[in-house]
């Protein structure tokens, strides 16, 4: 593949900016200059970044360098003190310059800036200035889009910076001049046109509206948001309220103290009382003026609401100033009965534990109310409070948007902070404590807190790395799947959105990255079909040959060859991954930084170094392993990059050839014989097809069978002529004793429960399990290891209680079993993603059945072992006597789970007369796709990632039908198969197989040389040929 994107073209003017940035205030950051390299390339974007980056500052610049150019910039801000600060900002910078010092003057000048407070002369001068456009440099702040726009109507500026874009949305016509001052038009209520300008925002606080949806539809970017879960807070449990244990908290933690009430007269009472002994201020709607006096250190605490849009909940942002927050009573939210949502119903029912047991659903209030009368659900809740009067639904959103006031992510790290949240009612502890749980929140209790040390941590925090620290980079974070790159981008907050050619990027900051996710959609290139042998360049060595990989949007086809028209439906609706290739060099470029997440085995690992190829040695480029997408494990993953392993590498590359040569050769001698290009071939699908073509051989075949339905008993051959006879039943002998429940699931056996419980076929559970990790509910699901790791451990004692054992059912390796990534079992996820403690879209009850099978499986596997009583008969007839040991009774929680274990009625001893009846039974049975999985595994054939792809195959070349559940070869399979086997035995036997895929997994281990298996290959290949 040539070189689709280059940052030649922009270096001169990078290096021009660069320098510009050294002259006025030193060598950008990191981050700036990501930013600086999307400035270059005419994008406008939302500015994500930790607090103290300089984004106020990088805005000022960014107009001077425009001015450089003879452009034109407005720079908006929210307050006129700040509109002073850049001034005089302004003025400092231009000196540092050397560049003339006009600002405000008289003809022409360099910066005009517009504020409320200037004298009505300068006033008018300013705005017969402003109306003219004798300037480079417009600085006003918001109330100027307000009151003055009709000044600049009819001008359009290169580049606009909105400083605090809160004060910007909260008129929505304001979104309308910005895109006006652009240069695009509007026809009744649609926008249309183009623009060359840029504008830049920051980050928002308070709700964005949907005005700003016009940012992303005629610019490519979503706003974001500046909430983060970020956070590194001890949290802290109360239960004292009294006024003395506030003092003390206050006392003992010192200055830096945020205090959140639930009411405005609990923090007018709080206030007053604490005044007396505490430089205290307090912040409502109509009280804001003390939070400068405590930024500015005049106090020591601020009090207020605890109200989720409100300043002290989501507008402070000074790392250095908080450093603690104190809840007056936990933030709940209240409704009596008759206000409750259908919602909030629902939210109630699903949180009963008897949810699976409750035949009636409560459709009004009233309905739910006789439920509660009646006992059903009232002490059945763990998470919501029931009261006579209405419900309590801790408000954890609340507490951790406004906690997270104390933990900030900086230049230097993320601080750390505390959290003492006061609750007196136990009920309303304990059901916030236990709703903080979803969200890894744990409390603990103040007897336990050592207050000096949790203090010096805190201030230690504050105080650690300098100034010139520069540890937060922005780096393009490469998935495979839209799906995971949304999941991962919503662990750390609500993260920013850019589109680039329809890819779409979450920006999101975390405490060594601002991550720019993105996915791959999967392979990028593939083996080329039309050059040297089969895509594969045959020298001393093997070189293969790639181009990026097409998609017919209308027919699915995929291919490889350089063509803009579908070589199957001729269709030109073609989705070329080297767009996606371009956009990901593009952004490499921007941030000089990549991480590739591909999924952890051979096949992720080839995509990650197909990845790096593409994107160049002029970035930094490693690799993030993780086996379950959750918070924990993606930030232990970019706490552990590591190198590609090339031995992985060179295993699938081997796959991959193998896999071309022969599947390619074999299939043109198919084409030659049958005269149609339908049909392939390949070394693990023909003995697939042979093992379905046997089965069926084996159900022609019948047996004779006696069935004794009262006895659940069945006797080979015939035992009598008539439609009843006499049996003697005898007890001789009873025992109790233990086995232990089966391992969690590995790929093969997850298939094979899936197929033959759920009717599941092999692809649908593939790509069920699919979704589920990528929403990161379950574990990597393509793996041959029962092993359980510690962290599963944990969330089976969590769930299991009294249940629990604990089996670790192996040893630790690349690979963990599949197993839940929380103690929810399918009814507790339900409620999760209902009450949206999960952003997950598109469960399916499918996902939920599947999930609900790999949930018991694995909790199974961790509890005691199953109890069983067995009992042994003998039981005659006529001049026969059979012996029949049966389990009567299974007890445990693994087989509550499970039910894997048949269990049959006792046996009345004594002389019974019982019907008999004689049929006809196959001597086998056709194979499942859970049985053809089996094979698979057991004899050696494939891997956990390619057990679909083989049967997925047999049934695209038609060479298979499903009747049943049970699989039948077809006419044209059958006549494949034995052509096959008659003149390629070799190639295509089991053995032969078995045997390649040991080496290849030899190549992986790095034991033997990759060259040499593929030289084997070859070698065997064109025999095929010949």
């Amino acid at each position: 593949l040539y070189r689709d994107y280059t940052e030649e073209a922009l270096k001169d003017e990078e290096e021009e900016f660069l320098l510009l940035f050294k002259k006025i205030i030193g060598k950008p950051r990191w981050i700036q200059r990501f930013w600086i390299r999307r400035i270059l390339n005419k994008e406008s974007f939302s500015l994500v970044s930790p607090t103290g980056v300089g984004k106020t500052t990088f805005g000022l610049i960014t107009s001077l360098f425009f001015l450089k150019r003879n452009k034109k910039s407005f720079v908006i801000v929210p307050t006129t003190l700040l509109l002073l600060q850049c001034v005089e900002n302004l003025k400092n910078f231009l000196k540092k310059l050397g560049m003339e010092d006009k600002i405000n003057g008289e003809g022409r000048e360099v910066v005009v800036f517009y504020h409320g407070r200037l004298k009505k002369e300068e006033k008018e001068r300013v705005r017969k200035g402003i109306k003219e456009g004798n300037y480079n440099i417009l600085l006003t702040t918001t109330q100027f889009l307000t009151k003055n726009f009709n000044l600049i109507s009819d001008k359009v500026f290169d580049f606009i910076f909105v400083d605090d874009v809160d004060s910007v949305l909260k008129r929505s016509r304001n979104v309308d001049k910005i895109l006006a001052l652009m240069g695009f038009k509007k026809k009744g209520k649609e926008w249309y046109g183009s623009t060359n300008s840029i504008l830049v925002v920051s980050t928002a606080t308070a709700k964005k509206g949907k005005s700003t949806l016009l940012f992303r539809k005629l610019l490519n970017f979503d706003v974001g948001s500046s909430f983060s879960t970020l956070r590194n807070i001890e949290d802290v449990l109360v239960s004292n309220n009294g006024i003395e244990t506030i003092e003390n908290i206050l006392k003992l933690m010192g200055d830096g103290g945020i205090i959140y009430a639930r009411s405005l007269e609990d923090v007018e009472k709080y206030y007053n009382l604490l005044k007396r002994k505490f430089k205290i201020g307090i912040i409502t709607s109509t009280k804001k003026k003390d939070y400068e006096r405590f930024k500015n250190g005049e106090l020591d605490y601020l009090i207020g609401t605890t109200y989720y849009y409100g300043l002290l909940v989501r507008g402070l942002d000074i790392p250095q100033r908080i450093k603690y927050t104190v809840f007056i009573g936990a933030p709940v939210i209240k409704a009596i009965y008759e206000h409750l949502t259908p919602k909030m119903i629902k939210m109630i029912f699903l949180s009963a534990k008897k949810y699976k047991e409750l035949k009636r659903y409560p459709k009004t209030p009233e309905e739910l109310k006789n439920l509660i009368k009646e006992g059903e659900i009232k002490s059945d809740l763990e998470d919501i409070i029931l009261t006579d009067d209405g419900v309590i639904f801790p408000d954890i959103r609340t507490y951790i948007q406004a906690s997270g006031r104390a933990s900030r992510l900086t230049l230097k790290g993320i601080t750390k902070g505390a959290s003492f949240l006061i609750e007196s009612d136990q009920r309303i502890a304990r059901s916030f404590v236990k709703k903080a749980e979803y969200f890894d929140i744990v409390f603990n209790d103040i007897k336990d807190v050592d207050f000096v040390k949790l203090k010096e941590e805190i201030e230690r925090s504050r105080r650690e790395g300098g100034e010139s620290d520069d540890i937060i980079k922005p780096t393009l974070f490469i998935v495979e799947s839209p799906t995971k790159a949304k999941a991962i981008a919503r662990f750390f907050g609500k993260p920013g959105i850019k589109i680039f050619n329809g890819s779409i990027v979450y920006e999101i900051p975390t405490e060594r990255h601002i991550l720019l996710i993105t996915a791959s959609l999967g392979h990028l290139v593939d083996l080329t079909v039309d050059k040297s042998f089969f895509g594969v360049e045959v020298k001393e060595d093997f070189i293969p040959i790639y181009s990026s990989i097409k998609r017919c949007r209308v027919c699915g086809y995929q291919f490889t060859k350089e063509s803009k028209v579908c070589p199957r439906c001729d269709s030109k609706d073609i989705d070329d991954a080297r767009t996606r290739i371009k956009n990901l060099r593009k952004l490499a470029y921007e941030t000089g930084n990549v991480i590739i997440g591909t999924d952890p085995d051979s096949e992720g690992e080839k995509i990650s170094w197909d990845v790096k190829n593409l994107l160049g040695d002029s970035v930094n480029i490693k690799r993030a392993e993780f086996h379950e997408v959750t918070p924990k494990a993606i930030k232990e993953a970019l706490m552990n990059l590591r190198e590609i392993d090339e031995n992985l590498v060179k295993a699938q590359i081997v796959r991959r050839i193998e896999d071309r040569w022969i599947g390619f050769s074999l299939s043109q001698k198919l084409w030659e014989v049958f005269k149609t290009k339908n049909l392939s071939a390949g070394r693990v699908q023909t003995p697939v097809l042979g093992w379905i073509i046997d089965g069926e051989k084996k159900f022609k075949e019948k047996r004779p069978v006696t069935l004794i339905p009262e006895l659940e008993l069945e006797v080979d051959g015939k035992i009598s002529d008539k439609p009843e006879i006499y049996v003697k039943v005898e007890l001789i002998g009873e025992k109790e004793e233990t086995i232990p429940p089966p391992p969690p699931y590995t790929t093969d056996e997850m298939l094979k429960d899936a197929a033959r419980i759920l009717r599941l076929p092999v692809k649908d559970t593939m790509k069920l399990a699919q979704d589920l990790f990528e929403s990161g509910l379950i574990t990597y699901h393509r793996t041959d290891s029962t092993y359980v790791s510690d962290r599963g451990i944990k969330i089976a004692k969590e769930f299991l209680g009294a249940d629990f054992k604990g089996r670790k059912w192996g040893k630790v390796g690349a690979h963990e079993c599949i197993r839940p990534t929380k103690p929810w079992d399918r009814y507790a996820l339900q409620k999760m993603i209902y009450s949206e403690v999960l952003y997950i879209e598109g469960i399916t009850e499918k996902h939920l059945s599947l999930y609900n099978l790999i949930f018991n499986r694995f909790m199974a596997s961790q509890c005691k072992d199953i109890r069983i009583k067995i009992k042994n008969y003998r039981i005659q007839f006529d001049s026969k006597i059979l012996n029949d040991e049966r389990i009567v009774l299974t007890e445990g929680r693994a087989f509550e789970l499970l039910r894997n274990v048949k269990v049959k009625k006792e046996l009345p001893p004594g002389k019974l007369k019982v019907g008999v009846k004689l049929v006809k039974k196959p001597l086998g049975y056709p194979l499942s796709q859970a049985d053809v999985i089996r094979n698979m595994k057991e004899k050696g054939l494939g891997r956990p990632s390619t057990y679909s792809t083989i049967v997925e195959k047999l049934f695209l070349r038609k060479y298979i039908v499903e009747r049943k559940s049970w699989l039948f070869s077809t006419r044209v399979g059958r006549k494949v198969w034995k052509f096959l086997t008659e003149n390629f035995q070799d190639f295509v036997s089991e053995e032969r197989t078995r045997i390649l895929f040991e080496k290849m997994d030899r190549v992986e281990r790095g034991e033997i040389s990759f060259e040499d298996v593929l030289r084997e290959v070859y070698i065997e290949t064109k025999e095929v040929i010949k």
